[in-house]
């Protein structure tokens, strides 16, 4: 997990196997302060008792998986710094 991604991360060839499709091609700025163009396409993905949709970036091959905020904030889970773990939350709409 990490907070400071935007979209979750997955090897482009595990998400080929899985057929998840590029819809579409975004620049991303990256740790290094550089710009690169990735591939995204939407998954389903499953934690615990709950799946749902999100944005995944197709990664190089060798790329560690990455879950990122929007994932987390679509499983309405929020980091719990202090406790160093994942908390339940709330829908907003205000």
């Amino acid at each position: 997990m990490d907070t400071g991604a935007t979209f979750s991360v997955v090897p482009s060839p595990v998400l080929e196997s899985l057929g998840v499709e590029p819809i579409e091609t975004v620049s991303f700025r990256i740790a290094n302060n550089t710009i690169i163009e990735r591939s995204i396409g939407e998954a389903l993905v499953r934690m615990e008792d709950e799946t749902f949709s999100t944005i995944v970036v197709f990664g190089d091959a060798d790329a560690a998986p990455l879950l990122g905020v929007y994932a987390l904030e679509r499983a309405l889970l929020a980091v719990d710094l202090l406790g160093q773990r994942l908390v339940p939350t709330e829908a907003l709409m205000m």
